[in-house]
């Protein structure tokens, strides 16, 4: 396989933020897959599609050439990650998860965010 770079094109598969965000979206995976069928496939697929919202915007921000404009990319990821967190914090409220499943979730979002905060 033959890796296409553009000038200016930054990878973002081997950024920690990017990583950081693929490893919570394989969880939220692993935990809401088998729950996409029946009366809470609305709420699992809210989570699902905005936990990979999120780790596409980082990626987003991470590929930009201008890096203003690619910080302002991963800013607005904060509030997406934000929305995640709530589609958890719905899917813990109607018993979808564990008290130990959407902490662990939640608080890598939470973490996520702060990585996200310190990027330069």
């Amino acid at each position: 396989m033959v890796e296409i770079s553009l000038p200016g094109m930054q990878n973002f598969h081997d950024q920690k933020l990017w990583q950081d965000a693929f490893v919570v979206l394989m969880e939220v995976h692993d935990t809401f897959d088998d729950m996409r069928e029946g009366t809470n496939e609305e709420i699992v697929e809210d989570v699902i599609e905005s936990a990979t919202n999120v780790a596409a915007k980082i990626a987003d921000g991470l590929s930009r050439a201008d890096r203003r404009f690619g910080r302002q990319v991963l800013l607005d990821a904060i509030g997406m990650i934000a929305m995640v967190r709530t589609h958890l914090a719905v899917s813990w409220g109607r018993g979808l998860v564990s008290d130990e499943q959407f902490r662990s979730m939640d608080d890598k979002y939470a973490t996520l965010t702060g990585s996200v905060q310190n990027t330069r």
